[in-house]
C-alpha cells in the first residue's frame, strides 16, 4: 500500500498548478507596525500592526486617551490622514494639539445625542441611558463601516472609552470581523478604546493598561498608596515655589501606568523585554487637589 507521502504526491501532480498551490501550507507574515509614539509600548508591542484591529482597554483614568492621543499624534506627524469616531463627544482638540496631534489631517466624527439620533426611540425624553448606548453604538459602527469602506485613511480610531462596558459588549462578534477583514489588505490601522476587550478574536492586539501611580508637586514625599492606587512619589520636587500654592491643591506632574500585551498575533517586540508588562508615565501640569 502506497504511504500518505506518495498519494499526496499524486494528487498533486494530477492537478493543475494554480488549484496545487491551494494545497500547500503558507507561512504567514508579519504585518508591517508602526509605532505608538511611547517608547515603552513600542518596545512592548512592536507597534500597532497596519490592516488589523488593535484594542487598548482599561478602567477610567488609566491612560487610554494619552497613548490615543500619542498614537495619533505619531499618525499625523507622518502625515497620514487619520479618523476618529468620537463616540461620546469626549474629544478636546486643544489637548491633542498640545500633545503633538496635527489636527488639520484628522476627521472627527462626534457621535453625541444630537438631532440625527432623535429619530430612535431609544433618545426620546424618559429613556433608560442604557437604550441611549446601544443607540450610539448602533451609530458608530455605520460609521466606522463607511469609514473602512471608502479607504484612504492610514489610521481609524473608535473611541468607545465613556460607554458602559455592558453596551459595548452587545455589539455582535459579526461587526468586529467586518470590520477587520474591510482592513485586513489595507495599510490602515484600526484601534479600539474601550473599557474591556469586546472584539475577542478579531483583535490582533490587545493591550490591557492601569493606573499604578500619581505624581504630584508640594505633598508630603512616601506618602502611601491608598486603596484607588493614588500616591505621590519620593523623587518629585516642587516645580514652583509652595507659598504660590493654595493648601488643598497640588500640581500634577505626571501619572505612571503599567501596560500588558494579553494577545499578540503581530510579529515580536522589537527590543526583548523580561516579561509582557512594562511601565509608563504620561506628563501634565494640572493643579488637583
Amino acid at each position: 500500500m502506497s504511504s500518505t507521502a506518495t498519494v499526496r504526491a499524486r494528487i498533486e501532480s494530477s492537478l493543475d498548478e494554480r488549484l496545487s498551490s491551494t494545497l500547500l501550507l503558507r507561512e504567514r507574515l508579519a504585518p508591517q507596525t508602526v509605532p505608538m509614539g511611547i517608547a515603552e509600548l513600542d518596545a512592548l508591542t512592536g507597534g500597532l500592526p497596519r490592516g488589523a484591529l488593535s484594542e487598548i482597554v482599561g478602567p477610567a483614568s488609566s491612560g487610554r486617551t494619552g497613548v490615543m492621543l500619542s498614537t495619533l499624534a505619531a499618525a499625523t506627524q507622518r502625515e497620514e490622514a487619520c479618523a476618529l469616531v468620537d463616540a461620546s463627544d469626549s474629544f478636546d482638540p486643544s489637548s491633542a494639539e498640545a500633545a503633538g496631534v496635527v489636527l488639520e489631517r484628522v476627521l472627527w466624527i462626534r457621535c453625541s445625542e444630537g438631532e440625527p439620533q432623535l429619530t430612535f426611540d431609544g433618545f426620546l425624553p424618559g429613556a433608560r441611558p442604557q437604550r441611549k448606548s446601544l443607540r450610539r453604538l448602533d451609530q458608530v459602527l455605520k460609521v466606522t463601516d463607511q469609514l473602512l469602506q471608502s479607504g484612504g485613511f492610514g489610521m481609524v480610531v473608535l473611541d468607545l472609552g465613556d460607554i458602559p462596558a455592558d453596551s459595548a459588549r452587545r455589539v455582535p462578534l459579526t461587526s468586529w470581523f467586518r470590520f477587520r477583514r474591510a482592513v485586513e489588505q489595507t495599510a490602515t490601522v484600526l484601534l479600539l478604546i474601550e473599557q474591556e476587550s469586546c472584539a475577542k478574536t478579531c483583535a490582533s492586539l490587545v493591550l490591557q493598561l492601569q493606573r499604578r501611580a500619581v505624581c504630584a508637586h508640594n505633598a508630603a514625599p512616601d506618602k502611601p498608596a491608598d486603596a484607588a492606587g493614588w500616591r505621590v512619589l519620593s523623587n518629585v520636587q516642587p516645580a514652583v515655589p509652595a507659598n504660590n500654592l493654595v493648601s488643598h491643591a497640588a500640581l500634577l506632574h505626571g501619572m505612571h501606568f503599567e501596560a500588558e500585551v494579553t494577545r499578540s498575533w503581530t510579529r515580536k517586540p522589537v527590543q526583548s523585554a523580561p516579561s509582557a508588562h512594562s511601565t509608563f508615565t504620561l506628563t501634565s501640569r494640572n493643579a488637583i487637589g
